[in-house]
């Protein structure tokens, strides 16, 4: 039964006249909340999927609404995001800047990176309504008001910030590193680290069709191999690393756009930087007559060398870009995150080099230091790409709820998916649930999971995490993990307590 506008007033004034009855009341409601999520996740048509669920109240007490094998290991996906991003917004703390640098030293033209992922990003630019390059082609105006249109030596790029291990080692025994998605990380990134592949079909059929790489760079070269035809879909493929061939073969039979390309991760994140870089200033009449080369620039402590003088710059707050984490599920950002915590510890007078190891060694001071224990957490990567990476449910909603208190709570939420909203992984999901929902999707073979917050009516707020791990196991698979998923949320987004009844 659902409370009237009439029940409702007599509940208040039950409970003003008996004031143990507000616990009492809150107890049956949680127990009858509980038990019709629990018929939920109980359903037959899941058959053998493993389903993980913790649900807890925003309200004061903090209370476990329901649970199921909440405190067993789960593979989470990119729920993982939530403990990278989370940890960022601790551990950089509000005043971090990344900061990537144009200077000059000598005859030398020099770049310096600090891990900074969003140089470059499409949906950034899309945002800002700029194309791509435009970090660089203000670099390049700048140098031009300074009266320098010629460098006489060579184009240094300093990536040194983070390690040369682009990827942890479990994605490449895991996942195709071709693909978007396993973009690697460096110390300067470009366009999510990867080549946009445009193609459209001749208009005659046996003709090559219409290739074209996205950014226009000689570090990544065009092997055009295609044939015009009714039907078929080319192959796409990478060889070598520098520079880096991308081979199109095949029919072509219908054409991508610019939106929508093919989308090929690079080998060398910083190569691929400073060759774009070198391509657009030049583009605008800035030539370099040396060559491009990696080298260290930034010294041990993280100072600048003396002898370089600074031309331009672009900072990026962490807190800006935290969206493209959590909202769109962009691995490459969560990955950087997680080196850029490694980066800023230091060492005695040195600054440590942002790795996977001393990223992961800066998410569990984390999480200790908020009161979560790690005897059920593996932490493999920072956006849960990897198969190995391993969390509980509780441990979700235990950095839910810390995040709940955090003093950048807003920030933290808005950076979260909502059903509905154009932008976001949740935006054909929980569609009459916009504004009620605010949560992060994962998603890799075998697992689907939904973690964040639901508000439901009288201001009833939840922290919950369910994870479904596989879920091939179940009728519907994916789907069938998804619909439950959707259906515990709804349920937290609509429930209202029965009153409470007369007498004893």
């Amino acid at each position: 039964m659902r409370l009237n506008s009439t029940g409702k007033r007599l509940l208040i004034i039950g409970l003003a006249v008996w004031p143990g009855a507000c616990g009492i009341a809150h107890a049956e409601s949680r127990d009858a909340l509980a038990n019709e999520i629990h018929g939920l996740v109980s359903a037959p048509q899941l058959g053998k999927m493993r389903v993980g669920v913790r649900i807890m109240s925003l309200r004061t007490d903090r209370k476990v609404v329901y649970e199921r094998h909440s405190d067993e290991p789960f593979k989470p996906a990119s729920n993982q995001k939530l403990i990278t991003a989370a940890a960022a917004m601790t551990v950089l703390g509000p005043d971090f800047k990344y900061r990537t640098i144009l200077a000059r030293r000598g005859e030398d033209l020099v770049i310096i990176g600090s891990g900074d992922p969003s140089i470059g990003d499409p949906q950034i630019a899309r945002s800002a309504n700029e194309p791509v390059t435009a970090v660089f082609r203000r670099w390049a105006d700048q140098l031009k008001a300074r009266d320098i249109t010629s460098i006489r030596g060579d184009l240094l790029f300093d990536d040194f910030i983070f390690d040369q291990e682009y990827v942890p080692g479990s994605w490449r025994e895991q996942h195709n590193l071709e693909k978007w998605y396993a973009a690697p990380v460096g110390g300067l990134n470009f366009n999510d680290n990867c080549v946009d592949v445009l193609i459209r079909p001749a208009e005659v059929k046996g003709h090559p069709a219409h290739v074209k790489l996205v950014p226009d760079t000689p570090w990544a070269q065009l092997e055009n191999r295609t044939e015009s035809a009714a039907k078929g879909e080319p192959l796409v493929r990478r060889r070598g690393t520098s520079p880096m061939t991308i081979s199109v073969s095949g029919p072509v039979s219908r054409p991508n756009d610019a939106k929508h390309p093919l989308w090929v991760s690079v080998t060398d994140p910083g190569a691929f930087f400073a060759s774009t870089c070198r391509t657009v200033l030049a583009s605008r009449g800035i030539k370099i007559a040396g060559e491009t080369r990696r080298q260290r620039v930034r010294l041990r402590d993280a100072t600048l060398p003396g002898d370089l003088k600074i031309l331009a710059d672009h900072e990026t707050r962490p807190i800006d870009i935290l969206w493209r984490v959590n909202k769109s599920s962009q691995n490459l950002f969560a990955e950087a995150l997680l080196k850029t915590m490694g980066a800023s510890a230091r060492r005695g007078s040195e600054t440590r080099v942002g790795s996977y190891e001393t990223g992961r060694a800066a998410i569990r001071d984390f999480l200790k230091g908020i009161g979560v224990s790690l005897e059920a957490c593996v932490i493999d990567d920072g956006c849960g790409l990897s198969h190995s990476n391993r969390t509980t449910p509780a441990v979700l909603t235990a950095i839910l709820c810390h995040m709940d208190r955090h003093p950048r709570r807003g920030e933290w939420r808005s950076s979260l998916a909502v059903p509905g909203e154009e932008i976001g992984t949740l935006r054909r999901r929980m569609t009459l649930l916009k504004g009620s929902v605010f949560a992060k999707t994962g998603y890799i073979r075998g697992v689907s999971t939904l973690s964040g917050y639901v508000l439901g009516p009288g201001q009833r707020g939840y922290a919950f995490s369910i994870l479904c791990n596989d879920v091939d196991k179940a009728e519907g698979g994916t789907s069938a993990a998804r619909r439950l998923q959707d259906s515990i949320c709804r349920t937290l987004a609509t429930w209202e307590p029965e009153p409470a009844k007369d007498g004893g």
